[in-house]
């Protein structure tokens, strides 16, 4: 509608010259109002028109209630009917198909689903149901959002691993128990009290099934599915507690002790020669073999010294690694100050460990030069580069694979030929730093500084290793026991 000319409105005229105000900006006025007009006109016609694109045979569920009701999606083939229902807390709309073309069995569903469905929404559950696998999925997701390098400030690569390595026993489980397509809410809770034992009766992927899985493993395990479910079950309002699985952790035995064998200090001192006249002076190996193993000699031994975990020692560089200021003369020619970043550490805190290894990284810079890689001791280069030919320029860190295959060679070698004997026990990169640790306290050193150097807290090394305290303070523990006693002496 066109707005009439002024000359057609003598009475508004005479008003807006009397409160002052100008025509043409009344006219200016009238256009806007009837552009609107226009517009929303325009959107409701189209609106209408997307809806009918959309929903056909629109028909409410209720004659009293217009927050459910029932169409066919005109987008489809079958024109298969849908329920449609209004939520007015979160102020949005959940449809759902009913997978039917008849209308009486579609009204009939959509009351099942609407008075199943608005109680749980009354109390702030979804509408929308998931099940074990869609949870799984969820979390992966989830926690992917916080991946770091840094431990504690996120979930580090190996640990994301680790976690979807857990979480994927529960929706194995769930399967197994025949409830694969059951939605959350609908799982009976009494399943997770069996959860841990049928982990434990499963056999490891890696087929190393001799042994039966650990309690303490399958307590973390059991652990991460039940935060899994907190995370997004329960804070994301797709279950109530009272539909969390009641799960049941595996008894632990209350005695820690270390779960890796340990090389004994007399034992450590021979694997060390074995390495140095045997496996270093093996016929018919290579130039380049001979001075790999030679590295790796000196990696076996700065190991034991120094107590880190592998992966803190695989990402050592040389310029971590600096003189203690505070030594003596003697100090600052044997020790080395080596600084360990967070994003390194497993606790996500950095430290500085301090540790005799200066003759052994002379001899690493000497046995490097031979191979052609010179170092810069003040540069990033990683102390322990890979040895291939074509990496050992490019400052790409050896692997943990690579020292535990090299560690297999030689304990195996050491006990064929008599140098120590394994009596079973398994030997990893890991039990460099239990040695370590254990012979620390046997020498005396105190458990605080041990839990400084080794980044690990000082209850954990007193449930761990008390056994090891024990014995070391024997003569002080019985020191003066029994002396108030007076003995007769035996006479015939």
């Amino acid at each position: 509608m066109t707005p009439p000319d002024i000359k057609d409105i003598e009475a508004i005229t005479k008003l807006v010259d009397k409160d002052g105000y100008d025509p043409e900006d009344l006219v200016a006025v009238l256009h806007a109002l009837n552009a609107i007009k226009r517009n929303n006109k325009k959107k409701e016609e189209e609106e209408a028109k997307q809806e009918n694109k959309i929903f056909l045979d629109k028909e409410f569920v209720y004659e009293t209630r217009e927050d459910v009701y029932i169409y066919r999606d005109n987008r489809t083939k079958k024109k298969g009917y849908y329920i449609r229902i209004y939520d007015a807390k979160k102020r949005s709309h959940w449809s759902k198909s009913l997978k039917t073309t008849n209308r009486l069995q579609a009204m009939t569903l959509a009351e099942q689903i609407y008075a199943e469905r608005k109680g749980r929404m009354a109390i702030g559950v979804r509408p929308v149901s998931i099940t074990a696998k869609d949870l799984v999925k969820l979390y992966q997701q989830e926690r992917r959002k916080e991946l770091t390098n840094i431990p504690h400030q996120g979930i580090t690569p190996k640990s994301l691993d680790k976690l979807c390595s857990d979480i994927k026993h529960w929706e194995k489980y769930i399967s197994a128990k025949g409830y694969t397509n059951t939605n959350l809410e609908d799982i009976p809770r009494e399943l997770g009290q069996q959860f841990g034992l049928w982990i434990k009766e499963q056999k490891k992927a890696n087929g190393k099934d001799k042994q039966a899985r650990n309690n303490y493993t399958i307590n973390q395990t059991i652990a991460a599915v039940k935060k899994m479910y907190r995370t997004v079950g329960i804070d994301q309002n797709y279950i109530t507690l009272a539909e969390l699985p009641n799960f049941k952790y595996l008894k632990v035995n209350r005695e820690n002790k270390p779960s890796r064998d340990v090389l004994t200090r007399d034992e450590f001192t021979a694997v060390s020669k074995w390495i140095q006249y045997h496996y270093c002076n093996e016929k018919g190996i290579d130039e380049n073999e001979l001075i790999k193993r030679r590295v790796y000699g000196l990696v076996f031994t700065m190991h034991h010294y120094m107590g880190c975990r592998p992966k803190e020692m695989l990402a050592m560089k040389w310029s971590d690694i600096s003189i203690n200021r505070n030594d003596d003369k003697r100090g600052k020619e044997v020790n080395r100050l080596i600084h360990i970043p967070a994003e390194n550490s497993k606790t996500g805190r950095s430290r500085d460990i301090i540790s005799p290894i200066a003759p052994q990284l002379a001899r690493l810079v000497k046995w490097y030069r031979k191979l052609g890689f010179e170092v810069n001791e003040k540069s990033d280069q990683f102390v322990f580069p890979r040895l291939t030919l074509s990496s050992l320029n490019k400052n790409i860190p050896t692997s943990d694979v690579a020292w535990s295959k090299r560690l297999k060679k030689v304990i195996e070698g050491a006990d064929k030929d008599g140098f120590i004997e394994l009596n079973g026990r398994v030997i990893t990169n890991y039990s460099a730093r239990h040695h370590h640790i254990t012979e620390a306290i046997m020498r005396g050193v105190d458990i605080y500084d041990i839990s400084l150097n080794c980044g690990t807290d000082i209850n954990y090394i007193q449930k761990t290793y008390s056994h090891v305290t024990v014995q070391m303070r024997s003569k002080d523990i019985t020191k003066g026991l029994g002396v108030h006693r007076l003995y007769e002496p035996i006479t015939e």
